[in-house]
């Protein structure tokens, strides 16, 4: 069966919003200069971007086990588990000691381990919507191969990731804004498949995808070093859209588990309702029986009772 189509109204305003939202965080960008305390939470919140995505990830694993209808949920699910981990073992390396989480110094230079990362998420995301694409008439057989593909991806980013962290490498150079120009591609890829998707049309959950992807876009642009601003106030901005991405998901996520909630319940209050009919059917039927018995008895009295309708029988 089709799902039901959203309103236009309720798209329009949607779409809307997220127009609003992204031209107040350009807003923002202009004035970012102006703000001189801002840069103190830049690790503040990264790492709380990564502890944000641990639980969007437990939570979109949650709302796939507990009704088996989207993969797209399981994929992002383990998938934001992941870069959860990258995100906050970065952070606490950047950091060091606890003490300076709101100091941070001016550096130069871009972690490559922060750019795999990233570049995980992309491809993530790239995945997610292959998964809903080919989502019609998917075998468990199919299903474990993607999984198989996206547990291969992490583990290959996370080892990658722990040797550059033991080896201590920093790099500004040529591979990190490649990879960042490869994970911009993901991203923008994602984002137009989810638009000529339209599941938007139907499901909220989309829609708050494409409102992630587009800070996504936003934060790997100011993420590359092409605008002409000063290396602090460009990590500042990437980090913030990353968070404001990470709070679209998580707001998708919690919506999405609502309306499952609210489907479950109206299934329920059907069902009771039906129930209810049924007793009351079964009440009539009985009703209607025993009445019918009560006047074959007292048509049988009329005539003449049984032992006369017994002696027709024998003449018979």
């Amino acid at each position: 069966m089709k799902p039901k189509k959203l309103k236009e109204e309720h798209i329009d305003m949607q779409f809307l919003a997220l127009l609003i939202a992204i031209i107040a965080f350009l807003v923002f960008a202009l004035f970012i200069g102006d703000i001189v305390w801002i840069k103190d939470f830049q690790y503040f919140i990264a790492l709380i971007s990564g502890v944000v995505s641990l639980f969007i990830g437990t939570l979109a694993l949650l709302r796939y086990y507990t009704k088996k209808t989207n993969l797209n949920f399981l994929f992002l699910g383990g998938g934001f588990l992941g870069v959860g981990l990258i995100e906050i073992l970065q952070t606490m390396v950047e950091v060091g000691d606890f003490q300076n989480l709101f100091s941070v110094s001016d550096g130069g230079s871009y972690p490559l381990t922060s750019a795999l990362g990233k570049a995980f998420l992309a491809s993530l995301f790239l995945i997610s919507w292959f998964v809903i694409r080919k989502r019609k008439g998917r075998g468990r057989k199919k299903e474990l191969e993607l999984m198989g593909i996206v547990c291969l991806t992490f583990i290959l980013f996370v080892a990658t990731f722990i040797i550059l962290l033991l080896r201590g490498v920093e790099v500004d150079s040529f591979i990190v804004v490649l990879i960042g120009l490869f994970s911009l591609l993901l991203y923008i890829l994602s984002l137009l498949g989810y638009l000529f998707n339209k599941g938007w049309l139907y499901d909220d959950f989309n829609y708050w995808i494409i409102f992630t992807l587009s800070f996504l876009i936003l934060s790997q642009i100011f993420y590359l070093p092409f605008l002409n601003l000063e290396y602090i106030h460009m990590v500042n901005l990437s980090t913030w859209a990353h968070f404001i991405a990470y709070i679209g998901i998580l707001v998708g996520c919690l919506n999405s588990v609502y309306m499952m909630y609210q489907k479950e319940r109206e299934t329920q209050q059907e069902l009771e309702e039906k129930n209810i009919l049924l007793d009351k059917t079964k009440a009539k039927v009985e009703e209607a029986y025993l009445t019918l018995r009560e006047e074959k008895w007292e048509l049988v009295n009329k005539k003449g009772g049984l032992g006369s309708i017994l002696k027709d029988i024998s003449k018979k």
